[in-house]
């Protein structure tokens, strides 16, 4: 797991550095510097020059000590300042002058207004490395003057190693502002800042390196992160211990409420990845004309064959048989493929002011949901599992703008509910208290029917198991994530089904 924080507090734990240790800000400078110098040393390409674009900030400070360290190291390097000496302050003015005086024959320093278009473009275009050290994460909207006329020209290099994070992008959202650099690398001093997360941020930083600038993180960052990223090696130790005399009712015991006339196998697929997940029993509760072929499809679920007229679930005599059983349940998934008609919706009405375990809200029922919304009581252990167009309807707004502001919307998405899975690539999922998880593991493999039904089983179990809501929705998640891209490599990205993405779970819990 990798956490990531506010920009804010990043910089904020500078000052608790000097205040607290003692630590003077140029210091912290020189530990960034050569983390740095040690980043663009290991991306080399033969013996060309280093070139260093600098703004007039403290970023420009940390390329003017990379350029020292690396000139220490015996490199040639070239450093172009976006501003003349007189607009540098404070410790960038204090490592510009320090290697003015090292009048050292490897070194070039000249002003950008002084340059060509094209003797740029030479310059980055033969460099062994081209370090980006013009912004940082002090400035705010599309970068301008001479920085935006440097990011421009850089455009095409395919050796760039952005310090701290690439210049362009605003490090709160992951918003790529036009010009933005298109870093192989980034180092990030101290901590990752949160909009390095998210795309298109993520793909213009490249590989992200933390560096230790000297202070430990635990005593001046936030215990909170803004963000949580986790990773497939973060399901073990989320899942609870099992013990080998265990029972199966000691697993935990799920209710699915599923199904209708249209959507047969959706209830299928949801219990056999609650199944595959570990789940000790599943009752799957089904409209009576489908109970016998889901039995025979699946004989290890226990059956609840629902009452139902005209093709249609009977709300209230559905409602009196899962209320006997709802005491031997430690978690509820409804949704999957149970259809719009009035019935499914008063089922949902029952289940949301009636089930108190934790419940799950996928597929149609969140349609009931969303039409709900301004009149359901809080409850703090619901788990929405929307994908983008669902949300959309719930939050009122289009696809286009939740995909465009997903932890936004993952957020609002908590609302009366208290936890949200919002899917899609890097899955976020949120809590009412302000805790947000991404998810690095996932495949275009996983775009088939009946996926969405395997995931809502795996998250189910896991709630049922006695896992908190937050991280049954994370393991799961990662552990549907994980086996599609296992799926990928085997397969392709086409062809998976949905019964496969469940057979693969077993081996991603292990």
């Amino acid at each position: 797991m990798e956490k990531f924080y506010m920009p804010s507090d990043v910089r904020a734990a500078d000052v608790i550095a000097s205040e607290r240790f003692k630590m003077p800000s140029v210091v912290l400078m020189e530990n960034a510097a050569r983390a740095a110098a040690d980043a663009a040393a290991s991306m080399a390409r033969g013996d060309c020059p280093f070139v260093v674009l600098a703004g007039h900030g403290n970023n420009g400070g940390d390329g003017f000590a990379a350029a020292r360290h690396l000139l220490l190291r015996g490199h040639k390097v070239v450093v172009i300042k976006t501003a003349g000496d007189e607009r540098y302050k404070n410790d960038a003015a204090i490592n510009l002058q320090i290697i003015r005086e090292l009048e050292c024959e490897d070194l070039r320093i000249a002003d950008s207004p002084s340059l060509g278009d094209r003797d740029i473009k030479d310059l980055l275009d033969g460099a062994a490395v081209a370090l980006d050290a013009l912004l940082g994460t002090g400035t705010t909207g599309a970068p301008r003057g001479e920085a935006g006329r440097l990011i421009k020209l850089s455009a095409g290099c395919k050796n760039i190693l952005a310090l701290d994070i690439p210049s362009g992008i605003d490090p709160e959202s992951g918003l790529c502002y036009d010009p933005c650099v298109r870093a192989s690398t980034t180092v990030t001093f101290l901590a990752p800042k949160k909009g390095m997360a998210f795309s298109p941020a993520l793909e213009a930083c490249g590989k992200i390196i933390t560096a230790d600038i000297g202070v430990p993180t635990s005593n001046v960052l936030p215990n909170t992160p803004a963000l949580s990223v986790y990773y497939e090696e973060d399901i073990k130790n989320m899942l609870p211990q099992l013990s080998r005399s265990i029972h199966k009712t000691e697993r935990g015991s799920l209710l699915i409420c599923a199904g209708s006339a249209a959507y047969r196998g959706a209830p299928l697929l949801a219990a056999l990845g609650a199944l595959r997940a570990g789940a000790g029993l599943v009752y799957l509760a089904v409209p009576e004309f489908i109970a016998s072929e889901v039995s025979a499809a699946l004989p290890e679920a226990v059956i609840l064959p629902l009452p139902a007229h005209g093709g249609a679930v009977d709300a209230g005599e559905a409602e009196k048989m899962i209320s006997e059983w709802m005491p031997r349940c430690g978690a509820a998934a409804i949704g999957p493929g149970v259809g719009r008609g009035e019935e499914a919706g008063e089922l949902f009405s029952w289940f949301w002011n009636n089930w108190r375990a934790p419940l799950l809200i996928d597929a149609d029922m969140l349609y009931f949901f969303a039409r709900d919304f301004d009149r359901l009581e809080e409850r703090g252990n619901a788990l929405l599992t929307p994908h983008g167009g669902e949300a959309a309807r719930i939050l009122g707004v289009s696809a286009a703008e939740v995909g465009a502001s997903r932890e936004k919307s993952a957020r609002a998405l908590t609302k009366n509910a208290g936890y949200a899975l919002l899917k899609g690539r890097n899955t976020l999922i949120a809590s009412s208290s302000g805790e947000l998880r991404m998810i690095a593991a996932g495949s275009p493999a996983l775009a088939v029917p009946g996926s969405g039904d395997v995931l809502s089983g795996v998250a189910g179990a896991l709630m049922a198991s006695g896992l908190s809501v937050m991280d049954a929705a994370t393991a799961a998640a990662l552990a549907h994530g994980a086996a599609g891209e296992r799926l990928e490599k085997k397969n392709g990205v086409r062809g998976t089904l949905a019964r496969e993405i469940a057979d693969e779970i077993p081996q991603l819990l292990r």
